[in-house]
């Protein structure tokens, strides 16, 4: 190891400059320039999910570990990964997830009939079927919901809805959370469901400029890290496991033994 000497003094006798303790410079060798700007996490061999296991474990180190040169860092990276996540939603790859979301939908669609129903009871317990104002909560009656569209649900939800904020009171107020909750639920089922159904199948050119803007914000990282901490790699673990994508990019050669020579007799 070698001790770095500027051969400046100042009149006190001091180096200018001069740190606390001496940098210790470790030895090493002359390697190409070029290859501080390649970018490594372009490797065609880095499988998504290792990209994706990596960019999220950096991402939570960034945070947890944060310094005023990494917040930026952090933020783009964060956006990258959103990028990611975007691109590669509702593709094929996610069929199971859409079926998911339509059977929840399907299943909360059958169920709400009967929550409906529970409502419009008490709508004719208090004002009787013919009521004007059970008329005014269920103008197509209540079989509506049964015979309606997905799409119209909603719309008979918010009938509903009014015409029981109305009478409330006389009607108890906890017919009006059942029936604000009813459609809330049903929002939470339908909305996403649509969304899955709808999305146009993500190009691959997309999914790929998404990838490529996540790996150009982990390279960046790296330079960022790389200028925050000099002469200093093991800083480096603190923030990057790359162990995460050396399972996809480098396959371990194991040792070779050499032939052992058997003894021979003097």
């Amino acid at each position: 190891m070698l001790y770095m000497d500027t051969g400046l003094k100042m009149d006190s006798g001091l180096f200018m400059d001069e740190p606390d303790l001496p940098v210790i410079i470790k030895a090493t060798h002359m390697r190409d320039f070029h290859i501080w700007l390649i970018n490594p996490f372009d490797d065609p061999h880095i499988s998504m999910a290792g990209l994706l296991a990596f960019s999220s474990d950096h991402f939570q180190r960034l945070t947890a570990n944060p310094l005023p040169g990494l917040a930026a860092r952090a933020n783009a990276t964060q956006t990258a990964l959103g990028g990611v996540s975007a691109a590669f939603t509702d593709d094929g790859s996610t069929l199971g997830l859409r079926k998911a979301r339509k059977q929840a939908k399907n299943d909360y669609r059958a169920a709400l009939i009967p929550r409906v129903g529970a409502v419009a009871l008490q709508v004719q317990a208090k004002f009787g079927e013919g009521g004007a104002e059970f008329v005014e909560c269920f103008p197509h009656g209540r079989t509506v919901f049964s015979g309606c569209t997905d799409d119209e649900v909603v719309n008979n939800l918010d009938i509903l809805i009014g015409g029981v904020t109305a009478h409330t009171p006389p009607l108890d107020a906890q017919v009006l959370t059942d029936a604000t909750a009813i459609k809330t639920g049903w929002s939470a089922v339908y909305t996403p469901s649509e969304t899955s159904t709808g999305a146009k199948t993500t190009t691959i050119a997309a999914k790929n400029t998404a990838r490529a803007a996540l790996q150009l914000e982990l390279f960046k990282n790296l330079l960022t890290l790389a200028a925050l901490f000099p002469r200093q790699p093991e800083q480096l673990d603190l923030y990057m496991q790359q162990s995460l994508l050396q399972p996809h990019t480098q396959s371990a050669t194991p040792p070779t033994t050499p032939p052992t020579t058997p003894p021979t007799d003097p």
